[in-house]
């Protein structure tokens, strides 16, 4: 992967693991990793803010 990648993860997600996320990670050089806790494999609207702002900077970096 040569873009820019923004990894974002839940660290209640009942699906996979916050493991999962942390390997995606650091696989991909360069990868940015965000957690959020209580957040499970979904995006809860009171993240949606923060999320949005992670992506608008990821954007930027390409």
């Amino acid at each position: 992967v040569a873009t820019p990648t923004l990894v974002l993860h839940g660290e209640a997600d009942p699906l996979i693991n916050v493991s999962g996320g942390k390997a995606t990670a650091a696989a991909i050089p360069g990868a940015i990793l965000r957690t959020y806790p209580g957040m499970g494999h979904d995006l809860p609207r009171e993240l949606w803010d923060p999320i949005i702002d992670e992506i608008v900077a990821n954007t930027q970096r390409a």
